[in-house]
């Protein structure tokens, strides 16, 4: 599911992180991503597979101010911890509306 908040948008289901990195008086928010497992060929015609791991590279939004820095982690903990309530409970709230901004 891609979604969209405060500029970012994001894969929730490969989102394996979200964290502050804070340096003195500004900071960032820091997403991580799974890496990509794909199937690849071991060579060419040999019909022969194995998985091979790729890294997703982290997406980072600077804040000048730490107080918007912890409101916007806050709002993306809050939209993430809905998404995974999502999958594990196989529904969506129908007032789902975490674009707040």
């Amino acid at each position: 599911m891609i979604y969209d908040h405060g500029g970012i948008a994001l894969n929730l289901f490969n989102l394996k992180a979200v964290k502050k990195e804070i340096n003195g008086h500004d900071g960032k928010l820091v997403f991580e991503f799974h890496n990509m497992i794909r199937s690849v060929e071991t060579t060419a015609g040999s019909r022969i597979f194995e998985d091979k791991s790729y890294s997703n590279a982290s997406i980072t939004q600077y804040f000048e101010d730490l107080t918007d820095l912890e409101l916007h982690y806050q709002e993306w903990l809050g939209i993430w911890t809905q998404f995974t309530a999502y999958v594990i409970n196989l529904e969506l709230p129908i007032d789902f509306k975490p674009n707040r901004f």
